[in-house]
């Protein structure tokens, strides 16, 4: 049984957390990475292997403070694997940060709230606000 999947950010990449005994994923950050699937393909894996886990109940915590076009559809394949895993049975909690002056990235997270079939939280934070806590 696999504990965690964790990239660490860089300038152009988001930091990546998926904790398979909490049940939570963490992705916060800038997405602007030269290869873009590339990239998100570890971490659609590491998402899709939460089937073979024992944790019923999935949080996702989604903070981009950027990301590019590239990045939007990956940002829609991981909604799509988590939507995989709700069919499986699991219970899937999407959170979408977006501080609270940030009115594109807010209005992106309705976007993406309206195309997917899963329970989906936008979040309006402050910059002194963290997901993690």
């Amino acid at each position: 049984m696999k504990k965690e999947y964790l990239l660490e950010p860089t300038k152009m990449t988001p930091y990546v957390l998926v904790n398979y005994n909490k049940g939570v994923i963490y992705i916060k950050g800038r997405s602007s990475p030269e290869n873009t699937l590339e990239f998100y393909e570890q971490v659609f894996e590491a998402i899709a292997a939460f089937e073979f886990e024992e944790q019923e109940t999935i949080t996702a915590n989604l903070e981009y403070l950027y990301f590019n076009t590239s990045s939007a559809r990956c940002i829609y394949l991981i909604l799509s694997e988590l939507t995989k895993l709700k069919d499986l049975g699991k219970k899937v909690i999407v959170n979408w940060f977006a501080e609270e002056n940030d009115e594109d990235m807010v209005e992106t997270g309705q976007d993406f709230q309206d195309i997917v079939d899963l329970e989906f939280n936008i979040r309006k934070t402050t910059k002194a606000q963290n997901i993690d806590e």
